[in-house]
């Protein structure tokens, strides 16, 4: 009204300064760093049983030890084999863990640079939220995607054809790793084996291996 001004009481102004206070404390408190969790749920995530690229070869094998509730005597892989040039990496593999058939590569032996998961249990793309291909139109049905992800195929034989989804992302130590889904034969047909996601990759983006190499033995 003409004539008139409001003045907040001396109640009201503190109420609104501690309603600042709390507002800011619990803005503080929450982790700045903190990534945005995927819509495709955990199986994103840079590690596999808590293994993840560069972890030494004792902190890798007790990962898996206690994350796939191994028992007392299970400390060791299933099997071991040298590769790579002069046969100085080493690739461990578990063969029978629930979540499935699990490999882990150690660059020089000692630090990992690739995990390489056989689902047991193979979940679709649609699950994960993978666009089955990169046309425009999957963005216009009203279906979430995960769009950090680059799509292809295995080759070029239809008969053998694996459709593969891959994003990269940079670590704190410069080098890039590389976070990789393939589908089952067949993608193209919609049959449930091309629509099954059968391996999840985690490994050095080609192109970083020296760079890997370099700061992981810093």
């Amino acid at each position: 009204m003409k004539g008139y001004s409001f003045r907040p009481t001396t109640n009201a102004v503190r109420a609104c300064l501690m309603l600042m206070l709390l507002l800011l404390g619990a803005q503080s408190a929450r982790p700045q760093d903190e990534k945005p969790k995927s819509i495709g749920g955990k199986e994103h995530d840079d590690n596999i049983l808590g293994v993840r690229i560069g972890m030494d070869v004792e902190t890798a094998l007790k990962s898996v030890f206690i994350n796939a509730n191994r028992k007392p005597g299970q400390e060791k892989p299933d099997a071991l084999r040298h590769e790579g040039k002069d046969k100085k990496d080493i690739r461990v593999l578990y063969n029978d863990l629930k979540i499935g058939k699990l490999q882990i590569v150690f660059a020089n032996g000692q630090w990992v640079k690739e995990i390489v998961l056989d689902y047991a249990q193979r979940p679709t793309f649609d699950e994960l939220r993978l666009a089955p291909n990169g046309n425009i139109y999957n963005a216009m049905g009203g279906q979430r995607y995960d769009d950090r992800y680059t799509i292809g195929y295995t080759e070029e034989n239809e008969a053998k054809r694996q459709r593969v989804w891959y994003r990269d992302e940079k670590t704190d130590l410069g080098y890039r790793e590389r976070i990789e889904f393939t589908s089952g034969k067949h993608p193209d047909t919609g049959e449930m084996e091309g629509r099954q996601i059968v391996r999840k990759t985690i490994y050095v983006t080609p192109g970083d291996e020296e760079k890997f190499l370099k700061a992981i033995g810093q």
